[in-house]
């Protein structure tokens, strides 16, 4: 999960030029937040490994686009996957990513599902999708299913391949479209894990939603159960996110929440967290946490699911301290895992 981490990292900055110049995309509803987002994501290992979540409609009225250094970092989210090959999709594919409400992508590769909800026009779509030879599929939640290549197919020839750029080529095999949605990804299951209609998700889950009741509506935020980027799911069960919260650049909280066993490990978390953001040290970045995060507060949420909660101001106008920490392994020794 680190490795999926640093790739997505990588992408945010080009996404972020990307949204530059773009107005609002239309109303999403007020429901429309990360918790909704998870509600249509089955629960499964791979998706509760990795969820990396983008609100890029409330980035754009925070004036969160451009180079700036919280826009590069925040912009990708949601969509790291597919973000280079933005300007490419609009043209070919009759969708702009960047002009999305919102953006979700769940799974590790080859399985990895992502979707655009709001800014979409199917009707815009179609018609390309049927000029690059995608084939009905069976139709699910958010509408008609289009095929342009067998499942886990990367071909590096042909229409798809002059559409996209690098690894985007495979995250478009399956497209589906309907509404204002657009939901995309290597497989049809991969497809319908990232479309769910009900069922088990995790937007049911007691521990994600726990999670992103804490993270409350972030502008980007990753979700796992994997520990600090670690392979496997953690041994405790605590469910862990980072995000980023504000409604401008100088506005902007760093948040971490992580679900814990027990009371008592909670505040052991909370005690650690204190100390390490007092006198210790990022390993990556070689600072001071004091000198990165500022203004730190950690609390314990308690619940059934002993949250604890940290949040802090990210100096130097950085976006997103946290979620880079996740990327780089460095929330490991925060934490203590």
């Amino acid at each position: 999960m680190r490795m999926r981490a640093k790739a997505v990292a990588g992408a945010v900055a080009l996404a972020a030029v990307a949204v530059t110049g773009c107005g609002g995309s239309g109303g999403s509803g007020a429901d429309d937040t990360l918790r909704t987002e998870l509600g249509r994501i089955t629960d499964t290992a791979g998706h509760r490994a990795w969820v990396d979540f983008g609100d890029l409609r409330a980035q754009r009225e925070a004036g969160l686009t451009g180079s700036g250094p919280a826009a590069s970092q925040l912009g990708g989210h949601g969509w790291g996957e597919v973000a280079p090959s933005a300007l490419l999709t609009r043209k070919s594919f009759g969708f702009d990513g960047r002009k999305a409400d919102l953006a979700v992508e769940a799974g590790n590769p080859p399985d990895t599902g992502g979707r655009f909800d709001g800014g979409v026009d199917p009707a815009a779509v179609t018609p390309k999708v049927q000029a690059l030879g995608g084939e009905p599929e069976k139709d699910g939640p958010a509408g008609k299913t289009w095929r342009l290549q067998q499942d886990h197919k990367i071909s590096m020839t042909g229409p798809l391949a002059d559409t996209f750029t690098g690894a985007s080529v495979g995250h478009f095999n399956l497209v589906r479209t309907g509404g204002s949605s657009l939901v995309h990804a290597s497989s049809l299951a991969a497809l319908d894990g990232v479309d769910a209609d009900g069922g088990r998700t995790l937007g049911s889950d007691a521990g994600f939603t726990a999670v992103a009741e804490c993270l409350d509506h972030p502008l980007a935020a990753e979700l796992t159960d994997h520990g600090t980027g670690d392979t496997e799911a953690a041994a405790d069960g605590t469910v862990l996110g980072v995000g980023t919260r504000g409604t401008s650049a100088t506005s902007l909280t760093n948040e971490l929440c992580r679900t814990n066993p027990s009371a008592s490990a909670a505040n052991a978390l909370a005690a650690r967290l204190r100390t390490q953001l007092a006198s210790g040290r990022s390993p990556s970045a070689d600072e001071p946490w004091s000198q990165l995060l500022t203004g730190t507060k950690v609390t314990v949420d308690g619940g059934p699911q002993h949250v604890v909660r940290l949040t802090g101001r990210p100096a130097d106008g950085r976006g997103d301290v946290l979620m880079q920490a996740l990327a780089t392994g460095d929330l490991a020794p925060l934490l203590g895992t």
